[in-house]
């Protein structure tokens, strides 16, 4: 294929990937689970053509050369720059065109359904029991081949947005000199990797990956996509059982459509049985989604979630279950594919009505979506608090009738379809929690007074517990009051004194505070902070150090406003994740090679579900990142590194 690429082929080729990993979503229930990679991978690619439409929109780079600032590259680099972007655009069309024509060839288009007006295609039968046989590539590729283009693609995309941002924050003279350098670095890897892939090379960045996002089993003793169920009783919680997993079908249900799966069971128990009916099987099906069905993670050291106002269907009430000890090959897809699209289709529903809640709302000082994160669960200090006084300056002021504590941390919603946020990257955590005490309307003092009142906690904000008089306490932390119109006022950092019943209640808020002030700092690591911005994102296959290797990795390179930059390392399988600070002589150290001695910090989820922070004040003395074909890692980092 040749064609002289435009901002209208990169708008095409957006449409085009995203609609093909609808239709390997749609076709996933009945389809291999290495469909699920696939799916990923163009999900990544439509995310990556999209952030060059932006930044071509916004002037950062033009389609053609890869300087963002016409005229300052010789003859000689812009060629290498057109010819770059030309070689990049023409063979993700290539690739993406062939692998169009597949799926119109092996799937059907099934009858519309009462929420979609189109038919949606679902593989053929050839396709499930061939699929090994087809040729997924021009180059009559596997599969895996495929997947290694498509990923070849998206990286080699977010290198060419990584060149921009080097371009516009490094001075002009030395912007000139290092985008010369880049863009011939990037089109001679560029190059390496397309001859690689054509004659059918040894370059497989999927190979050594153990996939953890395959569908779930049909057979329950061989399901790992697993979960332990329970829920909320009088008398705390109640299993109902050890190994439950979402219904496969329900849960595409659940993407295809815009309302809620009612005909398909919500819940499958995987339990091991010699019967044919597992032993949890009637127990589990009894509960579905309601219209207020609401996901939360919950704060704490072990990854859970809660889901509220679940429907009974057996004494019809509305009742919470709680999501916990979830397999490591599970998590991605539980949070990212199932909760999460159901967490925004929820405050859709709500916002539409026109009023937030605590669940999602419209901040009146951004006017950004927020919606529900984590929580930390209150079980006795929730209905527990006998006052709150705020001291400020020497004065203090005190508030009693206090009706109802909450631990709450939101996420930034992005505007646009459904479909569009469900499945781009993940929301936006903000920096803070909410912790939120509303005060009984019986406090005929306070009348006209605020009506409830809002801690920003942050993952450094000092707590202290007075055990024996079952006092929390903090001595600095800003302070929000709302009144009964609505209308906020800041009150700025003031001391807060909150009076509990019992040292049990005292002990339990510090405690979920103290959570959720953890929880921050690793959404802290694992997220660019608000004063930091992406300069680069990679997919690599391996990443090994002297303490550990990881299969499958993300790679996100930020920039803060003093021109330092952080490296985050994060597992597909959201069970490992790095980060680190990296040093001033990173490329110019003693030992001639990259420098990782800078304290690392390092999150890691066991088999368990349990979570440990470790963080290495030397670093690292050696960091391998895998399946970049030739391309050393100082090459990578240059790209962003000035």
């Amino acid at each position: 294929m040749s064609f002289t690429p435009s901002i209208g082929d990169v708008v095409l080729m957006t449409q085009i990937a995203w609609k093909l990993a609808q239709a390997f979503t749609k076709g996933r229930k009945s389809a291999p689970a290495e469909f699920c990679e696939v799916e990923n991978q163009l999900y990544s690619l439509s995310a990556a053509l999209e952030a060059i439409r932006k930044a071509e929109e916004r002037g950062d780079l033009d389609i053609g050369i890869t300087s963002s600032k016409p005229g300052f590259l010789c003859a000689e680099d812009e060629l290498y720059g057109q010819n770059t972007i030309t070689n990049i655009l023409q063979n993700c069309m290539k690739t993406l065109k062939h692998l169009e024509g597949i799926v119109k060839k092996y799937s059907v288009i099934l009858q519309p359904n009462a929420s979609s007006t189109h038919g949606l295609r679902s593989w053929n039968q050839y396709v499930i029991k061939n699929w090994r046989k087809i040729e997924w590539t021009t180059e009559k590729g596997d599969l895996s081949t495929l997947r290694s283009q498509i990923m070849m693609h998206t990286n080699s995309l977010n290198l060419l947005l990584g060149v921009s941002v080097s371009s516009q924050t490094a001075g002009i003279k030395r912007s000139v000199e290092k985008s010369s350098d880049m863009i011939k670095e990037l089109y001679e890897w560029y190059e390496d990797n397309i001859k690689s892939l054509k004659s059918g090379g040894n370059y497989n960045p999927i190979a050594s990956i153990t996939s953890t996002d395959k569908s779930f089993a049909t057979t329950p003793g061989q399901t790992r996509h697993v979960f332990e169920l329970s829920i909320r009783t009088s008398k705390g919680r109640e299993t109902i059982c050890p190994r439950a997993h979402f219904n496969r079908d329900w849960s595409q249900t659940l993407l295809d459509s815009q309302e809620y799966p009612e005909i398909e069971n919500m819940l499958t128990c995987a339990c091991p049985t010699h019967d044919s009916l597992a032993p949890h099987q009637v127990a589990v099906q009894r509960y579905k989604l309601s219209l207020l069905t609401f996901p939360a993670r919950l704060a704490g050291k072990e990854r859970s979630w809660i889901l509220y106002k679940t429907t009974d269907t057996v004494t019809n009430q509305l009742v919470t279950l709680y999501i916990t000890n979830i397999h490591p090959s599970y998590i991605h897809t539980l949070e990212e594919t199932i909760l999460q699209d159901l967490a925004i289709r929820r405050a859709d529903l709500i916002l539409s009505q026109g009023s937030g809640n605590s669940l999602c709302y419209v901040s009146a000082e951004t006017e950004e979506e927020r919606i529900l994160a984590s929580i930390g669960e209150l079980r006795i200090a929730q209905k527990s608090v006998e006052s709150v006084t705020f001291n400020n300056g020497g004065r203090t002021y005190s508030r009693k009738y206090v009706d109802n504590v909450q631990i709450l941390q939101y996420q930034t919603m992005m505007l646009g379809p459904i479909k569009e946020r469900s499945q781009a990257e993940p929301l936006q955590p903000l920096d803070y929690a909410e912790v939120l005490i509303t005060y009984d309307d019986q406090d005929e003092e306070a009348r006209g007074d605020v009506v409830s009142t809002t801690l920003h906690l942050k993952r450094n904000t000092v707590l202290r517990l007075d055990d024996s008089h079952a006092l929390v306490r903090a001595d600095s932390i800003q302070v929000m009051g709302t009144f009964m119109d609505e209308h906020t006022v800041s009150l700025g950092d003031v001391g807060v004194t909150i009076q509990l019943t019992s040292k049990e209640a005292a002990r339990e808020l510090h405690q979920k505070l103290e959570d959720m002030r953890m929880e921050l700092f690793i959404r802290s690591l694992q997220y660019p902070r608000s004063d930091e911005a992406v300069a680069l994102r990679l997919q690599v296959a391996t990443v090994e150090c002297e303490y550990m290797s990881i299969s499958d990795a993300d790679i996100t390179i930020t920039l803060d406003d003093h021109g330092k930059h952080r490296l985050i390392i994060e597992s597909r399988n959201k069970c490992t994740l790095l980060s680190q600070v990296l040093a001033e002589d990173f490329f110019s150290s003693p030992l001639g090679k990259p420098n990782y001695s800078r304290p690392t910090y390092v999150v890691q989820y066991e088999e368990d579900g349990t979570r440990n922070v470790y963080k290495y004040e030397r670093g690292f003395k050696y960091l391998s990142l895998g399946g970049t074909q030739g391309m050393a890692r100082t090459v990578l980092l240059r790209f962003v590194y000035n």
